[in-house]
Parts: C-alpha cells; sequence; structure tokens
C-alpha cells in the first residue's frame, strides 16, 4: 500500500526533492567556495569562521531567536485563549469567530504595512492623537517602530500567526467530546483542573505543531523584517539579502553560510522540540 502510494506521489515527489536537494546542495558548496563565480575553486571553512567571529552575526542570531520566540508563543497562547472562548460561545454565535481568521487571507507584506500605516510616526494613531491636540505634534508619537526591540515584527506576526494558530488548535477543540469535560465535573473536578487533566492535554499536540511552524517562519521570514526590520541588527534573512545583493561577489559565500546555518538550526530545533514535547508529555502523564 505505501509502494503503491510513493509511486503514484513520485511525479510530485522527485520535481520537488531534487529542486530542494538541489539547492541545498549548490548553497552548501558556495558556502564553502565551490561553484562561484569567483575565487579559487578551493573548499575552505573561512566564511564560517569570519561568521562566528562577528559580532553583528550574533546580534542578529539574537534578534530573530527573540522575534520568533515571542511572536510565536504569543500567537499559540492567543490563539488558544481565542479558540476556548468560540467553543464556549452557543452555536449560533460561533460564526463571529469568522473575523477572528481575517488575518489568514492578508499576505505578510500587507499586514507589515498596515502596522506601519497605524502605528508609525506618520501613522494614523499619531495623527489622530495630533489632531485631536492629545499632542503637539507627530514627532511625539513614541517611536514604536524600528528601535531595534523588534516590537513592530513581533506584532505584525502576532497578526497572522493568532488566526492560523486558532485554525489548528479550534478544529481539535470542536472536535472534542464535551462528555469527557462534563463528566469531569460531575465527578467533584473545578474548571481548571478540568482543563488542566482533560482538556489541555488534547490540545497541546495542535499548540506544538502550532509553535513550530509560526517560530520557524518568523525565524526565516523576510518579507515583515523587509518593511518593518532594522539593518543593525537587521533580522538573519535580511543579512543574507545585504550580502548577497549589495556587496561583492567574492562575499556570496558569507550569505550561504548563514542560509546553510539558518537550515541547520531549523532541522535541530524541530528535532530537539518534538522531543521535548515528547518528554512534557510524558512528565505530565506521570503526574
Amino acid at each position: 500500500m505505501h509502494r503503491r502510494t510513493l509511486r503514484g506521489l513520485a511525479p510530485l515527489l522527485l520535481p520537488y526533492c531534487a529542486l530542494f536537494c538541489a539547492g541545498m546542495a549548490l548553497t552548501l558548496a558556495q558556502s564553502l567556495g565551490l561553484f562561484l563565480p569567483l575565487g579559487t575553486g578551493e573548499a575552505t571553512l573561512d566564511h564560517y569562521r569570519t561568521l562566528l567571529q562577528d559580532p553583528a552575526m550574533a546580534q542578529s542570531l539574537g534578534l530573530s531567536l527573540f522575534v520568533a520566540l515571542v511572536s510565536a508563543a504569543g500567537s499559540v497562547l492567543g490563539g488558544t485563549v481565542l479558540a476556548l472562548a468560540l467553543w464556549r460561545m452557543p452555536p449560533g454565535l460561533r460564526r463571529v469567530g469568522v473575523v477572528s481568521k481575517v488575518g489568514l487571507i492578508l499576505p505578510h507584506v500587507a499586514v507589515a504595512f498596515l502596522v506601519l500605516l497605524f502605528l508609525g510616526r506618520t501613522g494614523l494613531v499619531s495623527s489622530a492623537l495630533f489632531q485631536t491636540g492629545l499632542i503637539a505634534s507627530p514627532e511625539e508619537f513614541p517611536n514604536i517602530l524600528h528601535t531595534g526591540s523588534g516590537l513592530g515584527m513581533i506584532m505584525a506576526f502576532l497578526i497572522k500567526g493568532v488566526p492560523f494558530a486558532l485554525l489548528l488548535i479550534g478544529a481539535v477543540l470542536f472536535g472534542f467530546d464535551v462528555r469527557l469535560v462534563q463528566t469531569a465535573r460531575m465527578l467533584g473536578a473545578g474548571p481548571w483542573r478540568t482543563f488542566w487533566s482533560v482538556t489541555l492535554p488534547r490540545l497541546l499536540p495542535a499548540m506544538h505543531s502550532a509553535f513550530i511552524i509560526l517560530f520557524l517562519y518568523a525565524f526565516g521570514s523576510f518579507d515583515i523584517p523587509f518593511v518593518l526590520g532594522e539593518s543593525h541588527p537587521g533580522m538573519l534573512s535580511i543579512r543574507v539579502y545585504d550580502i548577497f545583493f549589495q556587496r561583492d561577489l567574492d562575499q556570496r559565500p558569507l550569505a550561504m553560510a548563514i542560509l546553510t546555518l539558518m537550515f541547520l538550526f531549523a532541522g535541530l530545533f524541530a528535532m530537539l522540540y518534538n522531543r521535548f514535547a515528547a518528554y512534557l508529555d510524558g512528565w505530565r502523564r506521570k503526574l
């Protein structure tokens, strides 16, 4: 059965795997100084050593991890709260939840510009405060974006991430057998105990999946950091763009080395996080 399935999917999988593997192989080769328009043609690890010794690289890595972690955790938390709220609504009012999914249909770059238009110093909020006399000039509006804190990027990722988490977690929640909750309450469990012991364990797989997807997307995203991010320090994706397009060809291996490290980190993070989630699940079952 599995062989038949694989043979059926082969026309779709082979071109994808070939392009992906070829792309990764070329990225790795160029990060080592091979197959470059300019260069000696000899493999070297000098570009990796340069990255590891560059303080700006550490700052970009720290900013990327911070933005990805906060936005993914906040999205999962917000999506879970909204899913629970919709689940507890009367069936006739659950259609209101469609409003919370509007962010899903908007492109990431459109969300980034919306945040810019609303919260920039010349944005709608600043103009409204100026017109109502609450601030004397738009310059008095606090600089929320482009401060190096990543706040603007986090807000944009939350607008996109919360509806995504709501979709994944809500799908599990609305298929949940409410008789389990009713039985727990009949046996004397309080609301918090029922949520911790009955509801949450069934939501955790969807919450973990949403967190991994959103974290890895934010970590390697380009469109939102391009609009709302800073150059110093910039997200890793912006550093790759700057090195690849705005510097000499002999700097290209640095961009390829960053891409290779980002790919290795994504694979390692997904593997370790899955093990961590399995450990947490086993630890919770022992309680």
